[in-house]
């Protein structure tokens, strides 16, 4: 599926992304940003977001170092909230974070890793993830391209060791890709400026879902 990722610098306009998204997909992945582990800040206010009463799921893809209160806070406040996604790279131990989000927050577990992470460094928590989000770029920034062939590779070795695992690709979608990122094994396309820098996203949002229907 097409995940509709929404990294926003203000509630308007998160709320005019969201709008064009709602009823045209089941989940969107919603980018968070502290400054911690790229330089890079956003707004991701939960108790905003949870004021808005949408229908549509929503992922957390924590670009911190220290995401527990975040994710907490989108539990308290977001009733939408159904999966956290964090950094491999941070420096707490990722497995006692996800198990954390998993056992206590009683929600899905995703991680992400950046593409010169290899997938070795997941060994202790890849059997117990719900989803593993392998990025096509290098964090904080829409607008990048792809990285590759050597994604391509991640995310079929990713699916030759856990044939049921989610795998989602986040970062430098176009039209050219998508092919081979499902024959590489990948379930999940993240899609932020294929969408929004397209002059209809909704009608784009509806092209790629007709599309991935035919693969």
């Amino acid at each position: 599926m097409i995940v509709p990722a929404i990294l926003a610098e203000s509630f308007d306009e998160f709320n005019k992304k969201l709008k064009l998204l709602e009823g045209h997909t089941d989940l969107i992945q919603v980018d968070v940003l502290d400054g911690s582990m790229f330089g890079v800040t956003n707004w991701f206010d939960a108790v905003k977001v949870g004021a808005l009463r949408t229908d549509v799921k929503m992922e957390l893809h924590l670009m911190v170092e220290n995401p527990i209160p975040i994710i907490e806070q989108w539990k308290q406040h977001v009733p939408g909230l159904v999966r956290a996604i964090i950094h491999d790279e941070i420096s707490r131990p990722t497995g006692v974070i996800t198990d954390y989000i998993k056992e206590i927050l009683k929600l899905e577990t995703g991680v992400a890793i950046n593409p010169e992470t290899p997938l070795s460094a997941l060994e202790s928590v890849m059997h117990v993830i719900d989803q593993l989000t392998i990025m096509g770029v290098h964090p904080g920034a829409s607008g990048q391209s792809f990285l590759g062939d050597s994604i391509l590779e991640k995310i079929k070795q990713a699916r030759h060791h856990r044939e049921d695992l989610i795998i989602e690709m986040d970062g430098g979608l176009t039209d050219d890709i998508i092919g081979p990122l499902i024959s590489a094994g990948a379930n999940r396309l993240c899609a932020a400026s294929l969408l929004f820098k397209d002059s209809d996203p909704t009608g784009k949002l509806q092209e790629l879902n007709k599309r991935l229907g035919g693969l």
